[in-house]
């Protein structure tokens, strides 16, 4: 058989058996279940995937990538329709949104520390942006960070914030120079979520899911160099990121609608 061919039954194969992996970690939740049993199966669905080399096509090997392979992801699509766990939900902003922006703009310190883990599933991310007053116009945020040395230190109000409850990680847009116009002065860190300065509220639905979050920071902290970019141009780092959202969606809806047509 061919390389690609190859391929293809090593990703069968891998399917077939990660189900037992998954329920190994945790047994199948009841359905409207949020609790820690989604997590730990996603972690060992995204672990068994980084460590079968089938998590990142686009990333170096360095990085537990296939040295941009679009032939391989190709077929990995075509065999992951239909099979890749709803669990893997929670890894969707850190593998589909801030994962790619570090790897496109982050330093070599940044790629170094997060990409690995984030591919593998160690790290669960979320997105801070939307707050009480900045929502459709983003741009009017409010959170600030100030340089204290080797730190910034983060003050301010998140909101609507998806899977914040259960994140390490958020990509976080404050703005560092409020004398610069509104799209400028803006500057895309990494914010360490478990720590004294992080106050994550849920927001109950009428359902009774507590999907999305209120986020506090109060002094919390970031070292300095987890910038992503440079300091005030975070608008741009921002357009970036929605560029990655976009696809990220957009292949998703695509596999959907291939679901659909194979039933």
């Amino acid at each position: 058989m061919s390389e690609v061919e190859d391929f293809r039954a090593e990703v069968r194969a891998f399917f077939d058996r990660v189900p037992s992996v998954m329920d190994a970690a945790a047994p199948p939740p009841e359905e409207g279940d949020d609790g820690p049993a989604i997590v730990l199966r996603a972690k060992a669905w995204r672990a068994a995937l980084f460590d079968a080399g089938l998590a990142a096509f686009s990333y170096p090997a360095a990085f537990g990538g296939r040295n941009d392979r679009p032939d391989l992801a190709a077929v990995f699509q075509q065999e992951s329709h239909g099979r890749i766990p709803p669990e893997d939900a929670v890894f969707g902003i850190g593998v589909g949104m801030a994962l790619p922006v570090i790897r496109d703009h982050g330093t070599d310190e940044l790629r170094e520390r997060f990409l690995r883990p984030g591919l593998r599933g160690d790290e669960v991310w979320c997105q801070l942006y939307s707050e009480p007053n900045a929502g459709s116009d983003l741009a009017s945020l409010a959170t600030r960070a100030v340089r204290d040395g080797d730190e910034w230190v983060v003050t301010g109000q998140k909101v609507w914030t998806s899977g914040a409850h259960r994140a390490d990680l958020a990509i976080l847009l404050a703005r560092t120079d409020p004398t610069l116009p509104k799209h400028r002065g803006v500057t895309m860190l990494v914010l360490p979520m478990r720590q004294a300065g992080v106050t994550v509220r849920p927001l109950r639905q009428m359902t009774g899911v507590a999907e999305f979050n209120e986020v506090f920071m109060d002094e919390a902290r970031v070292p300095a160099a987890w910038v992503i970019g440079d300091v005030n141009d975070g608008w741009r780092m921002a357009t970036a990121l929605l560029a990655h959202e976009r696809v990220a969606t957009g292949t998703a809806s695509v596999g959907g609608s291939r679901d659909e047509q194979r039933k």
